[in-house]
């Protein structure tokens, strides 16, 4: 009786030993996948994995087969941007130049061909003659060589005493000068008002070069006046050949080529 005892407290000692077992031991998950020994149990494998063989995969590890082998990798490294080596500049190189704008060749002035509309010798005393021009194509260039008469005269002057002799003398010289009564204009109007467009002449106001040039640069229908005194004038005028204008051909003046 006392031995049946015994053994029914050993016997219920024991299973109380195994029920307390029991409620401390956590029952393991079932696998999605029994032939893969094993899966994550967090996304980005953070935490430990447990395979088929009992054993654990550390943090991001991986099952390498159904074996319980398991091995670790490093986190992937995210890319930057890295200097790349390259050449260095060369100093003595001056860096190219861009032009913001390009020079266009200076152009050449196309230099019209002219002739004559009018060109005479005028002999001029106290007279005045005019004429008119409607002038379409500019510009009218009026050229005048001068040519004042001129005056002769003997000028005669007392030596100083000299000699020691008490004697006094003189002496004669000829003296050749432009006549004082020589003058020339020229004045171009407008025909329909009268009013001045321009003037030029010779002697007066207009001083003495023999050489003289007047330009019209405007269109309009003009009249001309030559007036004077002692003097004669070769004057030439002359427009653009252009359109139906006809003239004279260009002929050499006495006093010399005028510029265009």
């Amino acid at each position: 009786m006392t031995a049946s005892r015994t053994l029914l407290l050993i016997c219920t000692f024991f299973l109380v030993i195994l029920t307390i077992l029991a409620g401390c031991i956590k029952p393991p998950e079932s696998s999605s996948s029994g032939s893969s020994g094993g899966s994550s149990w967090f996304s980005g494998g953070e935490k430990g994995t447990s395979d088929g063989g009992g054993k654990n995969t550390g943090a991001g590890g991986s099952v390498a087969n159904g074996k319980g082998a398991s091995s670790g990798t490093s986190p992937s490294s995210t890319e930057t941007n890295l200097m790349v080596p390259a050449t260095p500049f060369a100093s003595g190189t001056p860096p190219p130049t861009t032009s913001l704008y390009t020079r266009l060749p200076d152009p050449t002035p196309e230099v019209p061909e002219y002739v004559a509309i009018f060109f005479e010798t005028l002999a001029f005393k106290q007279n005045k003659t005019a004429y008119t021009y409607a002038l379409e194509h500019p510009p009218m260039i009026i050229e005048m060589c001068i040519k004042p008469n001129m005056t002769t005269r003997t000028i005669w002057y007392e030596d100083r005493p000299g000699g020691g002799k008490g004697k006094t003398g003189g002496k004669t010289q000829t003296v050749t000068t432009i006549s004082p009564a020589a003058w020339f204009e020229v004045t171009v109007r407008d025909q329909a008002s009268g009013s001045i467009v321009a003037q030029e002449g010779f002697a007066k106001s207009y001083g003495v070069e023999n050489a003289k040039k007047l330009t019209i640069r405007s269109a309009g229908t003009y009249l001309v006046e030559f007036s004077g005194s002692d003097l004669s004038a070769e004057i030439r005028i002359r427009v653009p050949a252009t359109g139906t204008q006809t003239g004279m051909p260009l002929g050499n003046m006495s006093c010399g080529t005028f510029l265009l």
